[in-house]
């Protein structure tokens, strides 16, 4: 099998660790926006992966270089193709919210399985709200977890007495496990979001005085933190440690605490690694 990817520094440490022949894809965009990925070698089987960047985040058309990358290698004669999706788009969207809304997280997958893929990587997606991970039939999907990469990366700070905030009930799961990593304590605030609107409103109370390390699985506009990070000041928190997984950062922002994110999505903040953990799960398969 080889690596199929553009030539970035995510890919480059991915194959580190695979050790593996790699073929660029060259990610062309015209000046009317079109795409057209190219890839000079297809081979019998491959791993197709690619990237966003939080500068002129486009999921839109990081899919598009996926689906067209797909039918290009197979037309060409490759016959098996694994996908990695460091980030998976319209995850959040796993569940029809409102009448007249696309399922769009199953409505993708269904695409990648109609073109022949199997398996799919993916780095701490967002279907929380499906009872089982492989809610499609036909395609698997394997979820890596970033949020031990982070756990991992978190525990060398050495924070005493640390607080664990999950900023919503969703990100529970993910504190309480760099919580355990890290031998610290966890609290949950409510958030609620306006389904029509999208404006969120966040409430609850922390132990005074403490070390806090809010936990999430993404940073797209910001304000799920920064409600949080209010709700520190309140409590006069000592200091603030904001780690999430995917740094889209939607909105620009400027912070007053510091930030870290993995690599899923370049971004300032990606200190973070996960191609270990990655590769971890692809050799099984490779």
């Amino acid at each position: 099998m080889k690596l199929v990817c553009p030539h970035t520094d995510f890919c480059l440490a991915l194959n580190s660790h695979l050790n593996v022949e790699l073929i660029e894809m060259e990610r062309r965009i015209f000046p009317d926006g079109e795409i057209n990925p190219r890839i000079m070698e297809a081979p019998s089987s491959a791993l197709l992966v690619n990237m966003l960047s939080s500068h002129a985040f486009d999921p839109n058309r990081y899919i598009l270089e996926y689906l067209f990358s797909i039918k290009n290698l197979l037309s060409r004669g490759t016959e098996d193709i694994m996908c990695v999706l460091p980030y998976l788009p319209y995850s959040r969207q796993d569940a029809v919210f409102r009448t007249g809304e696309s399922f769009t997280s199953k409505f993708l997958l269904e695409t990648f399985r109609d073109l022949g893929i199997q398996d799919i990587f993916s780095v701490t997606f967002h279907l929380h709200r499906q009872k089982k991970v492989n809610f499609v039939e036909g395609i698997r999907l394997h979820n890596i977890s970033g949020i031990t990469a982070l756990a991992d990366y978190i525990k060398n700070y050495q924070i005493p007495d640390p607080l664990c905030l999950a900023p919503d009930e969703e990100a529970e799961k993910w504190a309480q496990e760099v919580a355990d990593t890290i031998d610290g304590e966890v609290a949950v605030l409510k958030k609620h979001r306006d389904v029509t609107t999208g404006e969120i409103h966040t409430r609850g109370e922390l132990p005074p005085g403490r070390n806090v390390i809010i936990i999430d699985d993404m940073i797209s506009t910001g304000t799920t933190i920064f409600n949080a990070l209010a709700i520190c000041r309140e409590f006069n928190a000592q200091n603030v440690l904001v780690g999430a997984v995917h740094g889209i950062f939607s909105q620009p922002v400027t912070w007053d605490v510091e930030v870290i994110t993995t690599n899923t999505i370049e971004n300032p903040y990606a200190a973070v690694d996960v191609t270990p953990y990655l590769a971890e799960a692809l050799w099984e398969f490779l």
